[in-house]
């Protein structure tokens, strides 16, 4: 059975360190002096006494106590745990006759009592400090991992967030541009019938596009820009001698990916606001590759009918744009709207 990444993530340090502390004797201590040998004895005897309380408390303690707020009984089941195992070591270390291994000490020809007047070994107070700093550790390595945990899962929880919002806003986006579409077509009908045939055709290529090649969360540059230059022709056929359309979209992209349906709300705005039957008028459109930056310009003339302002919002085209290049790109992202010389200019740069 495949062991899962995250877990071998989360138990190598610690078996790394453990095997560090395992071999620490062999290059400190040396086996041929009877003193040493004691000392190896007992470091590993403070070892396995030391792991034991840092699993314990990483295992149990921690996890049962800290992390659900009973941060009082957590101190004092830590407390008591910390006398019990030090009990535990003491009657352990007897059990064991490590004392037997203990070199004499001699201080002016008397020698010294291996435990003090309660019957305690020496070190006793040592290994309670030592051992309260291990549990110290251990806590602090349990709360470094639960929050290191709790990021991974938060970052899990806003990318189903994303996924789920990314799809609404795709949901949106389809019905949106079937009716601009479609309402371009049924004002052509009205003025040039065949036109019209050739724009339907034009039309359900662009529904295959939207079908089956935009309900991916990512597509190809080449075929984005080869969509919004067919949609931008279906556009064209509506137009009359009053209105100079000038289109630069580049032929040949690189390999890359991005988001579907980016720049069609902006041409669709520009398309309804930037189009006069009574006066000259003139739209701008260029979508165009440079140091691996996306760079999308758009701008078109205001007629005195029209409405648009420098400060709107957009439709729902334009406002799903913009939900959608946060969600996916934040601060990356540079999109600009403004009015300038009565011309409404958009410019949107995302990187790639």
């Amino acid at each position: 059975m495949e062991i899962p990444k995250n877990r071998i993530e989360k138990w190598l340090p610690h078996m790394i360190g453990l095997l560090l502390f395992m071999i620490l004797p062999i290059f400190v201590f040396d086996s041929n002096n009877d003193r040493a040998i004691f000392w190896i004895y007992s470091y590993y005897y403070q070892l396995s006494i030391m792991i034991v309380a840092f699993y314990v408390n990483y295992l149990i303690i921690t996890p049962h106590f800290f992390f659900n707020k009973r941060k009082v009984y957590f101190f004092a089941v830590l407390l008591l745990f910390a006398f019990t195992l030090l009990f535990a070591s003491q009657h352990l270390y007897d059990l064991f006759q490590l004392d037997n291994l203990r070199p004499l000490k001699i201080i002016e020809g008397k020698e010294i009592p291996r435990k003090n007047a309660l019957g305690l070994h020496p070190k006793l107070v040592d290994n309670f400090l030592l051992l309260i700093i291990v549990l110290g550790f251990s806590t602090g390595m349990a709360n470094l991992q639960r929050l290191t945990h709790n990021k991974e899962e938060q970052k899990e929880i806003e990318k189903e967030r994303l996924n789920t919002e990314l799809a609404f806003l795709k949901i949106q986006i389809s019905p949106h541009f079937f009716f601009n579409a479609l309402n371009n077509i049924y004002a052509l009908i009205a003025i040039d019938g065949d036109r019209a045939q050739k724009s339907v055709e034009k039309l359900s290529g662009l529904m295959r596009y939207l079908i089956y090649d935009s309900d991916i969360k990512r597509i190809e540059l080449s075929k984005e820009f080869e969509f919004t230059r067919n949609y931008i022709e279906l556009m064209r056929q509506r137009l009359n001698s009053k209105v100079t359309l000038d289109v630069d979209i580049q032929e040949n992209v690189v390999n890359v990916t991005i988001p579907p349906l980016l720049f069609i709300p902006f041409i669709e705005n520009t398309f309804k606001h930037g189009i006069s039957y009574r006066e000259k008028s003139f739209i701008r459109i260029s979508l165009t590759t440079e140091n691996n930056k996306l760079k999308f310009y758009c701008e078109n003339s205001i007629s005195s009918q029209s409405s648009q302002e420098p400060n709107k919002k957009g439709g729902l085209g334009i406002t799903n744009v913009k939900k959608r290049l946060d969600l996916m790109y934040g601060d990356k992202a540079n999109l600009k709207m403004d009015i300038h010389n009565n011309t409404f200019i958009v410019e949107l740069v995302i990187p790639i």
